[in-house]
């Protein structure tokens, strides 16, 4: 094994491919070696960055690390065929929180494979373009050396393995001991480091077992029965803050009915407090859900299978499982979730980008308009001398307005009508508002009014819509047609707004 460990470390350092053996070959007919470690070391380059790569290849494994523009190991990630569904689990062995980069590169390699797969990645976060870059160039590595197969179908066998603790310095004795569900890692000692038991994906969802708590927020709850008894549907934990914004669980402990959810408790992560934030923002985070087996003490943990991140906005304010874990998995004593009627859930949540300088719009509809009549009493109407007036400013849609009179006419109408506008009395932050609006002259005697109807969008172009023709001054001027009386003239408007839309660049 020393022997070994001096060539692989000698590969590492000269970009060789090497045979590495512990015992003589054993070929089968097609002349494949069953008891070889393969090593293949490369450097590439892609979009401005040095990429390096390593491939132990074992065989029924496979361990690949990329590195770019550095020596660093990166997260760890395991990712093996899953039976009976000959689906994928992937999971964070070293390195923290599950990201899309290693993970989704193992979950493909399984599947381009069939193999089980280790992958060492270190290439910075949100770099999707990099990433396709590096996983062509180590599948077409994978391709050459003929471990690359399109599998539909799998049949596992996991053996041992050997780790790396730094790369692409020392081999340490480090071993990979794992069976069916659950994948420990033990160094030279066999002292155990950690453990992440797979379960079968389903619906796109990833289950596992983990030792870690969960990082943010707990939520103990004593006599679970009660909130089943007393049929609380729902329950909202307290508020807590992680990655600068403030979240809340939330908990069906019936399975969520909008949803048709049965026989399930459905359990969800919800952002709170957006009042606060910009228009138009957005925040991506990466979520896992937990539920403590208190026999065991670990947690059971729920998470995206591909890894991917939940999406926040101002349409989509939650994200969860609505099948979390089956009542009756729940309910049995044996699992450990709920023991003496006492249970805990928990929750981490790390936001891995937001967007919040982005132009945006917001088109608010209001739900069962009413239209907003407003009388303006002109006193002393022949006595007017200015080119316009203005009513009173009156609220309407939450906007406020005002009417605009021309007693002489307006442009090309001056000497020869009455002119009104509505107009926007204080213009809001919002950019557009959509309205239907009346403009009405009284008939105080006989109540034969004169009026127009339009509808209009209000902007800061135009905040100002009306009719210059609006009526005749002879006919306003004559006595008999009750438009001025006492010269008194009565003026109304109104307004329904149904419609506003905000725009903003944060």
């Amino acid at each position: 094994m020393a022997d070994a460990v001096l060539a692989l470390n000698q590969v590492l350092r000269s970009g060789e491919t090497l045979e590495v053996d512990e015992k003589p070959k054993q070929e089968d007919a097609n002349g494949d070696s069953s008891s070889s470690v393969q090593v293949t070391c490369f450097t590439d380059l892609a979009d401005d960055f040095t990429l390096h790569f390593q491939i132990i290849r074992l065989p029924n494994q496979i361990y690949a690390w990329i590195g770019c523009n550095s020596s660093k190991l990166g997260r760890l990630y395991g990712a093996a065929p899953t039976r009976p569904s000959n689906s994928v689990s992937v999971s964070s062995i070293l390195g923290g929180v599950s990201d899309n980069t290693g993970s989704g590169i193992a979950r493909r390699l399984v599947l381009k494979t069939g193999l089980n797969v280790i992958v060492a990645c270190n290439i910075p976060k949100n770099s999707p373009m990099l990433e396709a870059n590096a996983e062509k160039k180590l599948v077409e590595k994978l391709t050459s050396l003929g471990r690359v197969t399109e599998c539909k179908e799998f049949s596992v066998s996991l053996p041992h393995i050997v780790l790396f603790s730094t790369f692409p310095l020392n081999l340490c004795d480090a071993t990979y001991k794992a069976d069916w569900g659950d994948l420990y890692l033990y160094n030279s000692l066999e002292k155990f480091v950690s453990m992440a038991s797979f379960v079968n994906e389903q619906d796109g969802v990833a289950r596992f077992i983990s030792d870690a708590p969960p990082t943010h927020y707990k939520l103990k709850i004593q006599l679970f029965s009660l909130l089943v008894k007393n049929a609380v549907e729902k329950y909202e934990s307290a508020e807590f803050e992680a990655g600068g914004y403030k979240w809340k669980l939330v908990l069906y402990p019936n399975g969520n009915k909008s949803k048709n959810v049965r026989d399930h408790i459905s359990l969800y992560l919800t952002l709170a407090n957006t009042s606060s934030l910009p228009l138009g923002w957005e925040v991506y985070a990466v979520v896992r859900l937990f539920l403590l087996d208190q026999s065991k003490d670990n947690y059971l943990t729920v998470q995206d299978a591909t890894g991917k991140e939940s999406h926040f906005h101002e349409l989509k304010l939650e994200c969860g499982f609505d099948h979390f874990v089956l009542l009756k998995e729940f309910n049995d004593a044996s699992n450990g979730y709920l023991v003496e009627d006492k249970c805990e859930f928990g929750t981490e949540v790390f936001v891995t980008k937001e967007r919040g300088r982005v132009k945006a719009e917001c088109l608010s509809m209001v739900k069962d308009t009413c239209s907003v009549k407003h009388v303006w009493k002109i006193e002393n109407f022949s006595k007017l001398s200015a080119e316009f007036c203005f009513s009173e400013v009156f609220s309407a849609g939450g906007q406020k307005w005002k009417i605009k009179l021309y007693p002489n006419g307006f442009s090309h109408k001056k000497g020869s009508h009455l002119s009104l506008f509505l107009a926007l009395a204080d213009f809001t932050p919002y950019s557009k508002i959509y309205t239907d609006y009346t403009l009405r002259l009284v008939d105080q005697l006989q109540s034969k009014h004169i009026a127009f109807k339009t509808d209009h969008c209000f902007t800061a172009a135009s905040n100002n819509l009306g009719w210059p023709s609006f009526v005749f001054l002879s006919y306003l001027n004559d006595p008999g047609n009750g438009c001025l009386v006492k010269d008194i003239c009565l003026v109304e408007a109104e307004v329904n707004v149904w419609g506003c839309q905000g725009s903003t660049t944060n």
